[in-house]
């Protein structure tokens, strides 16, 4: 298990970089073409195509890397007056829907990005397939992640602990945390006060 975790660690780091060289570029990118228009004077055609197509790319993958962390907003709701089971079952549909989904990306983006090849990006000069290829790729990032979630499913079956064991118990180290460093921060401020009064 901890080599399957370990490759899925490269594949999270190889996207996370990915968007993190995408979002660098965007910035970058936009400040050169505010600075040229409004101080240079002149215009970039080729700026905001390219700057789209950065945060296009940025934004499919990382919506695909949240998957990993469990971070996307969902209703919670349903948690607290259903039993677990029906509630693992649900979940369960979900990250189904979602591994179809991806499949769907990755084979109906690819189709939909061979067909855009037809066309030109304006200002650009490079094929539209370059932008859609975003769809497929985020796909394939999306794809890995539920495989990794299917994989850590059958090893906790294997191993007898239900999902929602894990985040009671994980609840329950966040509080802890949160409490450890409220009572640093007081002890801090309780400090700083002694300090005052002293001198």
């Amino acid at each position: 298990m901890d080599k399957v975790t370990k490759f899925f660690d490269i594949v999270y780091k190889f996207f996370m970089t990915v968007c993190k060289i995408f979002f660098l570029l965007m910035v970058i990118l936009t400040s050169y073409v505010v600075l040229n228009r409004f101080v240079i004077k002149g215009s970039l055609p080729w700026g905001e195509p390219i700057i789209l197509m950065c945060m296009t790319y940025m934004c499919m993958i990382s919506a695909s890397l949240a998957i990993r962390a469990d971070t996307h907003i969902r209703m919670t709701v349903l948690d607290m007056i259903m039993p677990d089971k029906v509630i693992c079952v649900l979940r369960a549909a979900a990250q189904l829907c979602i591994f179809a989904f991806s499949l769907f990306m990755i084979v109906y983006g690819w189709r939909f990005a061979m067909l855009a090849g037809r066309n030109v990006i304006t200002g650009v000069g490079i094929k539209s397939m370059w932008l859609y290829l975003a769809v497929p790729f985020a796909g394939i990032a999306l794809c890995l992640m539920e495989v990794e979630r299917l994989i850590n499913f059958f090893d906790r079956r294997k191993r007898g602990v239900t999902l929602p064991e894990i985040e009671r118990a994980r609840d329950a180290e966040e509080k802890k945390q949160r409490e450890i460093e409220l009572a640093k921060k007081r002890a801090a401020k309780e400090a700083a006060r002694a300090a005052k009064e002293a001198k």
